[in-house]
């Protein structure tokens, strides 16, 4: 099951690769996760695979079925890392140019030769929010710590009009994002508070993370389902898993395999994260018979089981340099870059050409 891994990309011939995602910079000593391919049960059955093993990914052929459209991504920071990975694997046909400032919370990549645009939208949440103690508005990624720390005022029934107002501008549009359920919120329903989570409140109903999760994913798929004038494709894209062992973020956790999990050996996803993909899978089903009456082309694009045998690919101790590092010295959340979510563009591109 190991295939010597041919890089698209590295550190040195991308400059969109952020720095906490660039393990090569900060001198990661083993590269053996760059050595691994997924190959889809099933053995070669379906398009996109070929003698069992999905197809690399081929930028001209990606030019060619995206040529005159945009795609819209709408995310926290893992989904910042599947835009970069799409940036930097486009990138080796044609330089793109960046918007140099993201004009009201949008980060734009142009690709004028292929008449192209990636969008890339932040947030850690599809709703409408707002930190609780901050201002009307939600903040911008400049601010995660205060959104981290919380809490956060969540509507859960209201669809956040800041990207939904522009996914009709789109032909794509990739949804994800659920680890930031976990951080301390409160909950709103018809404009009323109905709970909250590690909000310290009184006489407030306490609801778990999950449930908010999954509210906001149906609201938020439920939307994109029914927006009237759009016609193009949306794509939910499942929750890829931590692996921390030993603790967590803040507590000596850590993430130390240089090779994926044996796909011999039963691994089991944590919660919350395992709920958070339950209700994914569950909501899309729900909403997908919507979309097609509707003539909205509504995708899952499911990348968890395949990520949770991947523990080798997050930073751990080299996403940043020695004492450089902001909030969590080791890092089992994101991905490195080159790495094993380049995988996601691949599905990508098998999904748009489906």
């Amino acid at each position: 099951m190991s295939y010597r891994w041919v890089l698209t990309y590295t550190n040195a011939t991308c400059a969109f690769i952020e720095d906490y995602q660039n393990c090569m910079r900060h001198g990661r000593p083993s590269l053996e996760f760059l050595r691994w391919r997924w190959r889809p049960d099933g053995g070669g059955a379906g398009a996109g695979c070929s003698g069992g093993e999905l197809e690399r990914f081929d930028a001209a052929r990606f030019f060619r079925l995206v040529r005159g459209r945009s795609i819209l991504f709408v995310g926290d920071s893992l989904a910042s890392s599947h835009v970069r990975s799409l940036v930097c694997l486009l990138s080796q046909v044609e330089s793109p140019a960046r918007s140099p400032a993201a004009a009201e919370g949008f980060e734009r990549w142009r690709f004028p030769a292929h008449g192209f645009e990636v969008v890339f939208f932040w947030t850690p949440f599809q709703v409408r929010w707002r930190l609780t103690k901050g201002p009307a508005a939600a903040v911008g990624p400049d601010r995660q710590g205060e959104v981290f720390a919380g809490p956060s005022d969540l509507h859960l029934d209201e669809p956040d009009e800041r990207w939904t107002s522009a996914a009709k501008d789109h032909d794509y549009v990739v949804v994800s994002a659920s680890h930031w359920f976990a951080r301390p919120a409160v909950y709103y329903t018809g404009g009323r508070v109905v709970g909250c989570h590690g909000c310290g409140a009184a006489n407030v109903t306490a609801l778990k993370p999950q449930h908010a999760q999954r509210a906001a994913f149906r609201t938020a798929l439920r939307t994109l389902a029914a927006m009237e004038g759009f016609s193009g494709t949306a794509i939910l894209r499942t929750v890829a898993p931590t692996h921390y062992e030993n603790g967590g973020w803040f507590d000596g956790g850590e993430c130390t395999a240089t090779q994926p999990a044996d796909p011999d050996d039963a691994v089991e996803m944590a919660e919350p994260e395992a709920e958070f993909y339950r209700a994914q899978v569950e909501e899309f089903k729900a909403a997908e018979a919507a979309a097609r009456r509707n003539g909205v082309r509504l995708r899952l694009m499911d990348v968890t089981k395949m990520m949770l045998v991947r523990p080798d690919g997050h930073p751990d101790r080299y996403g940043h340099g020695p004492g450089e590092h902001e909030g969590f010295d080791v890092d089992c959340l994101h991905w490195c870059l080159p790495g094993p979510i380049d995988v996601w563009n691949e599905l990508l591109l098998h999904t748009l050409a489906g």
